[in-house]
């Protein structure tokens, strides 16, 4: 499918393009964009030593509030970022994940290369997901699911290369990240018990190969609980540590609350109900808006080749298909059973998975019928749909009728009545 170019070069590009993107209007605004009012306010606090920041009992100032509902890695790695650049502007906290949502890009390359055993799956799903949408906002907004999603995707491509220490250690970082890496667990288990099930069948099982998997069991509490060494330096002991798992645990599973934006898990995938995080009215009669939305045409056709992706499995029993398809339904379907409410940046982790799938079956259905042109028109309808979504996922500036086309369109609900 590339003859005569170079992967490599094809792969910079990429990568380049996912920066430029990424790293345009960054600063804008120089404010609190939606839940950065919890996450990067906090970080900001962590820089400052404040001990409040840590304690769930405190009361916050006005309009802002300490972020203790998840852990605190995401949190201390955007103030870490603040002090290295000695600033406090928007642009700072949010950098961390700039760079991280670039790497998760090339993540995806490389999951695509070893999944699927061919470099072009991985080019296609990692220029696909480099357009997605959804990952490319809050990459660049200071909350922690970006750190999440690419740990993640760190971790498991460390455990397919069966170098488990390194899994391990980056499964603690997810975890650190957001609870919600505990899914990651979930996709350890079901790969280990479906390796041990067809090894026992075969009559080869050996128990002396699943060793190095131990390190999964006490590496990542290790690096979770180092995690929070800024708070015992802070002069809070165990007593406070313990609490505060408590009360994430409180906290997630009793939420009642409700929200104009919040969607159900299943419309996810069809990309329904995308989050409005940021408004600013100018003078010159334009409006600048920021919401978290997939890319309209990868989540629509992106839905329709997991359908095709499960057929083909069941034929071909591909392996690469396998892991892809457990990595996406692992990530979005425990969230039928979750009590709290929900938003449609918690599919961020199953987006990964979906752009894998999609790039395989196109690079599966142009490589049976060498047909550059189905690339094309497919690729083209990704671009166009980040190309349609572009202005709201960044604040470009937009006149107000123009605007309503966006909503008319089916995009979300119209916030201007």
């Amino acid at each position: 499918m590339f003859e005569g170019l170079s992967a490599k070069k094809i792969l910079v590009i990429i990568l380049l393009l996912a920066a430029f993107l990424r790293l345009y209007r960054i600063n804008y605004p120089n404010a609190y964009v939606f839940d950065e009012v919890y996450h990067a306010f906090t970080a900001k606090e962590y820089l400052l030593g404040h001990k409040e920041a840590w304690e769930w009992w405190n009361t916050p100032p006005p309009g802002v509030a300490y972020e203790w509902t998840h852990p605190p890695l995401a949190k201390e790695v955007m103030a870490a970022s603040m002090f290295l650049v000695r600033s406090t502007d928007a642009w700072a906290y949010r950098f961390p994940g700039i760079l991280l949502g670039i790497f998760s890009v090339y993540m995806i390359y490389l999951l695509g290369k070893l999944l699927f055993k061919e470099e072009s799956a991985g080019l296609i799903a990692a220029f696909i997901f480099s357009l997605d949408g959804l990952n490319f906002v809050q990459s660049r907004t200071g909350m922690n699911d970006i750190y999440f999603v690419t740990f993640m995707l760190v971790s498991l491509f460390f455990f397919l290369k069966k170098r488990y220490f390194y899994s391990a250690l980056f499964l603690g970082l997810t975890l650190a990240s957001k609870w919600a890496g505990i899914y990651l667990v979930g996709l350890y288990l079901l790969l280990i018990f479906n390796q041990i099930f067809k090894e026992f069948r075969a009559k080869n099982l050996n128990l002396k190969n699943y060793l190095g998997k131990l390190y999964l069991l006490f590496i990542p509490p290790i690096v979770y609980f180092i995690s929070y060494i800024p708070l015992f330096l802070q002069g809070d002991g165990l007593d406070i540590f313990w609490g505060l798992q408590k009360q994430m645990w409180w906290y997630h599973t009793g939420l009642k609350a409700t929200h104009d934006y919040a969607s159900p898990w299943w419309s996810w995938p069809l990309n329904l109900y995308p989050v409005w995080y940021f408004v600013e009215y100018h003078k010159n009669n334009t409006i600048s808006n920021i919401f978290t939305s997939g890319n309209p045409a990868l989540f629509w056709v992106g839905s329709g080749a997991i359908l095709v992706s499960i057929w083909d499995f069941w034929k071909t029993k591909s392996h690469g298909l396998f892991i892809s398809l457990l990595g996406f339904f692992v990530f979005w379907l425990p969230w039928a059973v979750s009590p709290r409410i929900m938003f449609l940046y918690h599919f961020s982790p199953s987006v990964p998975f979906l752009s894998l799938i999609l790039g395989y079956q196109i690079h599966m259905a142009t490589g049976r019928k060498n047909d550059k042109l189905l690339l094309g028109i497919i690729l083209g309808l990704i671009v166009l749909g980040f190309i349609f979504v572009y202005p709201l996922l960044t604040g470009i500036p937009l006149p107000k009728n123009i605007l309503e086309l966006f909503f008319k369109s089916n995009l979300t609900k119209n916030p201007f009545g």
